[in-house]
């Protein structure tokens, strides 16, 4: 049969149903799954309109495909996924790492295909023509006990059997964060020391490093409401809003560091008022 590959819609509430494999369906309010065993790869593309709570559940719904494939009656598709490849369709054209996964999934979407039955496509185009028609199991099982998709057949007199998958939201583990009972001793924006100490009954330690992200972050808040923060592997935060990228920086000898490019994409009066906000909140420290 050769290697296969779905699409996959995520809507609202994190329900990520198969729909037919065709270009048409990357829309501007939507995030699309494509899985593609092929490469071994799973791409996951974001229409502009998609906000960061969209994001963020369609990634829980990638990764979800990723560790587990998805199961069609006794077949698991997908299983061996090695990565995920997520695609802002607002960087598209100006950042050179989407533009480049981007093209990777218009070359897979453009390639000569068949279906296979329940919006299952192969690449392998021998025999094209009308699939020889194979028994679809009542009841479907997965195979992990983690947060796979659990799938049921509904049965039809004519035609290819249709699958809705049903999602089982990770749970998540809340955060208990305890106040300082007492006020930290005040610092200028521009110290050095590495730490200081608050008391609660137990000697505390904060990191001023991770003092001075926190003020920042507060401040970018304070102008927008919706931001999402990523961290790299090479240390730099990037933060991003709606409709793009905010700043990247990273800390350097306790100090902030902003990358060239930072507030490029906001006018300068936001970006003098989130200065301002941080160097007031900093002057707490």
């Amino acid at each position: 049969m050769g290697d296969l590959a779905l699409m996959f819609h995520v809507k609202d509430g994190g329900v990520s149903d198969p729909v037919k494999w065709s270009k048409e369906n990357l829309q501007p309010d939507r995030s699309i799954i494509v899985l593609d065993e092929s490469s071994g790869s799973l791409f996951l593309w974001h229409g502009q309109k998609q906000g960061l709570v969209q994001r963020r559940t369609a990634l829980r719904q990638a990764q979800s495909l990723k560790g587990h494939g998805y199961t069609i009656g006794k077949s698991i598709i997908g299983r061996d996924t090695k990565d995920i490849i997520e695609i802002d369709s607002r960087k598209v054209g100006r950042v050179p790492e989407e533009t480049e996964s981007n093209n990777k999934l218009e070359e897979l979407l453009s390639r000569k295909f068949r279906e296979i039955g329940n919006h299952i496509v192969t690449f392998d185009l021998e025999g094209v023509g009308a699939p020889k028609a194979k028994p679809v199991p009542t009841e479907a099982k997965p195979t992990s006990t983690g947060p796979v998709s659990t799938v049921t057949t509904v049965k039809a007199s004519t035609g290819p059997q249709v699958i809705k998958p049903k999602t089982v939201e990770t749970p998540v583990t809340p955060v208990k964060v305890t106040p300082a009972t007492k006020a930290i001793k005040p610092a200028t924006e521009y110290e050095d020391s590495s730490e200081m100490k608050v008391s609660d009954g137990k000697s505390q330690e904060i990191n001023i490093s991770d003092a001075r992200i926190g003020l920042l972050l507060v401040s970018i808040l304070d102008k927008y409401d919706d931001i999402w923060i990523s961290k790299k592997a090479d240390g730099i935060y990037n933060v991003e809003m709606m409709d793009g990228p905010i700043c990247s920086f990273k800390i350097v000898e306790k100090a902030i560091k902003f990358t060239q490019n930072s507030f490029s994409g906001i006018s300068t009066n936001i970006k003098d008022q989130i200065k301002r906000k941080y160097t007031e909140l900093a002057k707490l420290l």
